[in-house]
């Protein structure tokens, strides 16, 4: 390999100015040299011009003399995240067909001087880099084995920025150490040998040491045999360092490796547990440094939740646990400094933008009864009852206490009510304020256990809603709504004393505690049966919300928006919510500038309203579908232009997705009464179709998603007709999804596409399409090599019965011609509770069977499943004489079948016939 590459001075020179004018303040002037930059990255000797001024920055007289001390530190740390940059771009070695020699045999260099902090951890992100793309599909290149003895050298030799850049490698790439490198080598042998020497050797610092026992944290997963031959040997090294080491960095790591240990060798564990949970209940009890603490209280997290470990492994620890968890949850110092400090009220200021955290829609929407992984993260839990979102040791207690709570709830109430007893009614609010708390943490796994407590913790936390401190009126709201399960099953005695306690804690005069309350009031909604609601809660709520609109700023307004949606889709509107929510809800929607993101959220939750109050939302559709369709259509117009032109800034997709929601809203609350609205007869504008074709382009699921809904409720509201034009489009996209998206999160798009389909082929004669589009159904459902969602599984079941509708042939040969299959399919449509989608499928299904013939002989088992699921909530007298065709043919083998007497009843109504 030549290592004689120099480069030109000029060309150095020429570089180095253009790092340093990229990082200019003015945006002329960077705009310009990143431009330039462009031109010089498809030089082939770029990458090895990177590394020269990351390596030799400070050395090169050239550079020094053109360049202050600060420029050139500034310039090397440029050059590296460029150079790290380009590596990891698509065809990165390939673009401008690329030289690296230079940096293969010089990059090394860097790590060199380790006072050097900056330049030392670029060049091992750049080393880590060019192991991730380039050496992963090089591994017959020597250098790869020649760079790794140097790292391993220098670690030997002290060098700690060297072990922080092997940790780094490692966790990018240690799975590739399993395979033979250049020379047959196989890296991980020799690495394991080394790594474990760095952990025992008493002469390596604590870095080298802690970022060792990180690389081996990557390694355990691999149950790599290099390991498994050590696996003692290091268990050995960590509980010696346990025992002995004061340096947070070591301890957080063995943390680590406890818990990796735990999930991939457990057995390993288990003669050391007693030691293990010392030594984490030690950590979370005296360590300062707080991310410390977190790693070992995340530990007890995983022990507890382990399948690993068995309850009565866990249960001889509940003892020691707890109490450390119930006095970790007590506020810190500075806090308990800061709420002092800020007790005064405060819901009058206005909200500043950078308090207010990310926005994003709580659901988006997908089909009725199909709700495939649904919202997981409801309003429920709110972050154990804290505004902060920060990740603290805290939070991590109150979740900790939740789980083992759920594995053990009798032994940790036993042991936790004592101190609850005791500290309830402290003097020191921060104490009263943990413990109610950590009532709310054990709610969900003790609630049964509750039963003789709760009738008085109940009247006892209402009672804390007017404590003084406003820490504990927040958590008091929101340990209430954690214990909403077991007031509205069997305890409603308790429900209007505690929602009335917290809807006036609505308006309570700090912005925290409003926060927590409209939280738990949406919990609550979530959590109620729709009857309740309109019973004994609907004005109350409404008057509730109308005092919120006119006091609420900014941040506790997005909350409000999302329990107000939860509110409408639970119950139907009236003209009184019309007087209250809706004039509040579109006079801050017309505040509004079409590109603030609080439009997310209030579009979701006028979407529902709409949805909730059908035709009385009639007057104000015009203006909200023109402003929905003016986003939308903005947002994928300056998509297509971003595509030539990549200074224009896109629109974020929520902005998409919300429009399309608020669109589908108006289209499901107002029915066919919305077609004149979105597609008026008098221009034929059809725009909105082309730009939901454009929209399934997209590669956000939830853009598709939201397409996909949009479309099956037009076909099923409209005429048909309206899709003439894109319908080949649609068609192609729907078969796309089905047969590309195999990504978990892309589930609800994946079931979106399927049920449009349906709707379409019971709408539209597709006998142009018919046969391909049976054929991506059938293969997606016949599949046996995947685990599909049983939701997806439904929705394929139901559009292949609206398909039959119309053309039942294609489903009378081929995969699904079988009893087996029949059978699967009677399974996914049993459980089925629309009325007429269960119908629709039941009707395409049975003209299938009957024109199958003897093909298929139908087994008693899947007989006996048709019979069962025709018996219960479908309309069969719409298709009553191909249901008596196929009990006929059948009536030998129903006599044999052991039939419920629901199912004997349906059957006698066709004995007459």
């Amino acid at each position: 390999m030549s290592t004689s590459w120099t480069p030109d001075g000029s060309s150095i020179h020429q570089l180095a100015t253009l790092l340093k004018n990229s990082m200019s303040p003015n945006p002329n002037e960077s705009t310009t040299a990143l431009d330039s930059l462009k031109s010089f990255q498809l030089q082939p000797e770029f990458f090895n011009y990177l590394c020269y001024i990351l390596i030799e920055g400070e050395t090169s007289e050239d550079l020094k003399a053109h360049f202050s001390v600060v420029d050139l530190q500034n310039n090397r740390a440029t050059a590296g995240m460029l150079l790290k940059n380009s590596m990891l771009e698509k065809g990165g070695f390939v673009k401008g067909n690329h030289n690296i020699d230079y940096v293969k045999s010089h990059i090394i260099h860097g790590l060199y001087n380790s006072n050097n902090y900056l330049v030392s951890n670029v060049t091992g992100i750049v080393i880590t880099t060019l192991f991730s793309t380039y050496y992963r599909q090089h591994r017959d290149d020597p250098t790869s084995m020649q760079l790794l003895s140097q790292l391993l050298k220098l670690i030997s030799n002290g060098n700690e920025a060297s072990a922080k850049a092997l940790s780094k490698i490692m966790e990018d790439s240690a799975q590739f150490f399993q395979l033979e490198w250049a020379g047959n080598v196989r890296p991980m042998e020799f690495l394991v040998e080394n790594i474990m020497k760095f952990i025992s050797g008493p002469q390596f610092s604590p870095v080298i040491k802690a970022e060792s026992i990180k690389c081996i944290n990557n390694i355990i997963p691999l149950q790599t045999q290099a390991f498994i031959v050590k696996i003692d040997e290091f268990l050995n090294n960590i509980f010696s360092l346990a025992q002995s080491s004061e340096d947070d960095q070591i301890r957080s790591q063995i943390c680590v490796s406890f818990a990796v240990l735990l999930e991939f060798r457990p057995d390993k564990l288990v003669d050391h547990l007693s030691g293990i949970i010392q030594f984490t209940l030690h950590i979370i009890g005296s360590v300062e440094d707080e991310k410390v603490a977190i790693e070992a209280c995340e530990f007890l997290y995983s022990f507890a939740t382990s399948p690993n470990m068995p309850e009565h492994l866990v249960q001889p620890f509940i003892n020691d646990i707890v109490p450390v968890l119930l006095a970790k949850m007590v506020y810190n110092e500075d806090s308990i400094l800061t709420f002092e400090n800020s007790n005064e009220d405060d819901a009058f200021l206005e909200d500043k933008d950078e308090d207010i955290k990310p926005i994003a829609p709580r659901i988006v929407k997908k089909r009725d009864g199909n709700d495939a992984g649904d919202n997981e993260d409801d309003a429920d839990d709110h972050e154990f009852g804290d505004i902060d979102t920060e990740w603290n040791l805290r939070k991590c207690s109150a979740a900790t206490l939740d789980v083992i709570t759920n594995v053990l709830p009798q032994h940790v109430i036993s042991i936790a009510f004592s101190y609850l007893r005791e500290h309830l009614t402290s003097e020191k609010w921060y104490v009263r304020e943990a413990t109610v708390l950590a009532l709310g943490a054990m709610a969900d796994g003790g609630m049964k256990y509750f039963d003789d407590q709760l009738p008085s913790l109940i009247p006892f936390l209402i009672e804390q809603m007017k404590d003084d401190w406003a820490p504990i009126r927040k958590m008091s709201c929101w340990t209430l709504s954690r214990f909403s399960p077991w007031i509205l099953k069997d305890h409603t005695e308790f429900l209007l004393p505690v929602l009335e306690a917290i809807l006036i804690t609505l308006v309570d005069k700090k912005k925290d505690v409003q926060e927590s309350a409209i939280s738990s009031v949406a919990v609550f909604i979530e959590n109620c049966d729709a009857e309740i609601i309109e019973t004994l809660l609907y004005n109350e709520l409404l008057q509730s919300f109308g005092k919120c609109f006119a006091v609420y700023k900014k941040k506790n307004l997005l909350i409000l928006y999302d329990a107000v949606g939860r509110f409408a889709e639970k119950v139907e509107l009236d003209d009184s919510a019309m007087q209250i929510i809706l004039p509040n809800l579109i006079s801050k929607w017309t505040a509004l500038p079409d590109n603030d993101k609080e439009l997310w959220p209030l579009l979701e939750c006028l979407s529902c309203v709409a949805t909730s109050l059908g035709d009385k939302f009639m007057p104000m559709a015009p203006e909200v579908y023109g402003r929905a369709y003016k986003i939308l259509c903005n947002c994928v117009d300056l998509e297509i232009k971003s595509q030539n032109d990549p200074t224009v800034q896109v629109s974020e997709k929520d902005f998409i997705i919300t429009s399309l929601d608020m669109i589908d809203g108006l289209v499901q609350g107002l029915g066919t009464a919305s077609q004149e609205l979105l597609f008026p007869q008098v221009t034929n504008d059809t725009t909105l179709l082309q730009v939901m074709v454009h929209c399934l382009q997209d590669p956000v699921h939830e853009v598709r998603q939201s397409v996909f809904a949009l479309l099956g409720d037009i076909v099923y509201f409209y005429n048909p007709q309206i899709l003439s034009g894109t319908l080949a489009q649609f068609l192609k996209f729907i078969g796309t999804e089905i047969m590309h998206n195999d990504d978990v999160d892309g589930v609800p798009a994946l079931i979106n596409a399927i049920w449009s389909l349906g709707l379409i082929s019971e709408r539209i004669d597709l006998k142009n399409y018919i046969i391909d589009l049976s054929r991506v159904i059938l293969d997606l459902f016949t599949n046996t090599t995947i685990v599909l969602d049983s939701s997806v599984t439904e929705n394929i079941a139901i559009t292949i019965g609206r398909m039959a509708l119309t053309h039942p042939e294609v489903f009378t040969s081929g995969v699904f011609c079988s009893d087996a299959i029949w059978n699967k399919w009677c399974e996914s449509v049993k459980d089925l509770d629309i009325l007429e989608e269960k119908t629709y499928a039941y009707m395409g299904f049975i003209k299938i069977v009957n024109i199958t013939g003897d093909q298929v002989s139908m087994s008693d088992n899947t007989l006996s499943e048709l019979i069962k699921g025709l018996s219960k909530d479908v309309e069969v007298s719409m298709f009553s004489e191909d249901v008596l065709s196929l009990l006929m043919k059948y009536a030998s083998k129903i006599q044999t079948l052991k039939l419920t007497p629901d199912e004997q009843m349906f059957l006698q109504q066709f004995s007459s016939n």
